[in-house]
């Protein structure tokens, strides 16, 4: 891991919570291209989901979900193929999926391209799943990243048409969705559909949305119309905010030095932790930086206790694993695996 020092951090003495990574491993290497996991914990078991495809896009690409009781030993109970059928169009398969647990039912979102649309899809027994159905919203369609279920209802935030403005969307079944405000309107640098929401204990909602540059903070109070902030926080690509201890944690890919390795093409950044507050945000930890690494689920486990999924090719760019699938320098090409790290919160 890189110890991120207080230049890193470019804030004044910090006065919060550390994180300590008590353990991290590959749950997944098997040759695939193997990226945009997630992680929640529902009726006692730990559900992981990522998106096995031959490259970084969607071309032949599916959703498979894991289950475990202990975060260490991991089944595979459901893949989840393109609802629309199988395409000869390249990069029309399923690019992600989410989960959102609602009540006692957990829900995934699968996203897919050429054409982008966006499906639900519900289980309520871990076993059986639903037939996935398509998400839809009056004036556009909506770019479902990350669902919130909170007061009976499915909420998201969600850029609009060419990623301008930001919205809040809602709705009652997860399928049939509704503008409910407008978060932001034009931003310099285009919002992403990459956006992630909490409800705060105090009924105080945030936000975080990933923008072609930083990402950015935004947060509001019942009804949630009115919205402020705008902070930016600086890289976040895909952020997954997590409340443990009553602190808020964001896992997103931010920048960090990069490998030193010989690099043809150099890696955006690498998955790590920012502790977010009111006035912006952190960065606590930074995971190895291959060619790729971000798009993670950040949960907690229990007091003082964190795990992330997140995906990486670092066992490749690196050197340490021979890739099965492509040469080692393939930007985007090249195997990546899933892993899980379990992190203890040391308080400031």
């Amino acid at each position: 891991m890189y110890e991120l020092t207080s230049a890193d951090r470019n804030a004044p003495p910090y006065d919060g919570p550390a994180l300590s990574v008590t353990d991290v491993r590959a749950v997944v290497r098997d040759g695939w291209y193997n990226a945009f996991a997630d992680l929640v914990l529902w009726r006692d078991y730990y559900w992981l989901s990522y998106r096995r495809g031959t490259k970084h896009h969607a071309d032949h690409g599916m959703v498979v979900v894991l289950r475990s009781s202990d975060l260490q030993r991991w089944q595979e109970v459901a893949v989840l193929d393109r609802p629309q059928g199988i395409s000869g169009v390249i990069d029309s398969g399923v690019q992600d999926g989410h989960f959102c647990v609602a009540g006692d039912r957990l829900c995934i979102t699968i996203n897919t391209r050429v054409p982008t649309e966006e499906y639900l899809s519900w289980t309520d027994d871990g076993i059986n799943w639903s037939e996935p159905l398509l998400q839809t919203m009056e004036g556009f369609e909506p770019f479902i990243w990350r669902m919130t279920y909170h007061d009976d209802r499915f909420w998201c935030a969600t850029s609009g048409p060419e990623s301008d403005p930001l919205y809040l969307i809602v709705s009652d079944d997860g399928i049939i969705w509704t503008e409910h405000a407008r978060i932001a309107g034009t931003n310099v640098h285009d919002w992403s559909g990459e956006t992630d929401l909490l409800f705060r204990p105090d009924g105080e909602l945030w936000c975080v949305v990933r923008s072609e540059w930083p990402g950015v903070f935004f947060r509001s109070r019942p009804p949630y119309t009115e919205w402020e902030g705008g902070h930016s926080i600086g890289l976040c690509d895909a952020p997954s905010i997590c409340e443990a201890d009553g602190e808020v944690f964001v896992a997103g890919r931010l920048r960090v030095p990069l490998f030193e390795g010989d690099l043809r093409l150099h890696p955006q950044g690498t998955t790590g932790v920012y502790h977010l507050r009111r006035g912006g945000a952190r960065p606590l930890l930074a995971f190895p930086v291959g060619g790729d690494s971000a798009y993670s689920g950040l949960i907690t486990t229990g007091p003082g206790k964190l795990a992330i999924a997140y995906f990486s090719d670092v066992a490749y760019w690196s050197g340490v694993l021979p890739p099965k699938s492509a040469d080692r320098y393939q930007y985007k090409v090249t195997d990546c695996d899933i892993y899980v790290a379990e992190i203890d919160i040391v308080n400031g």
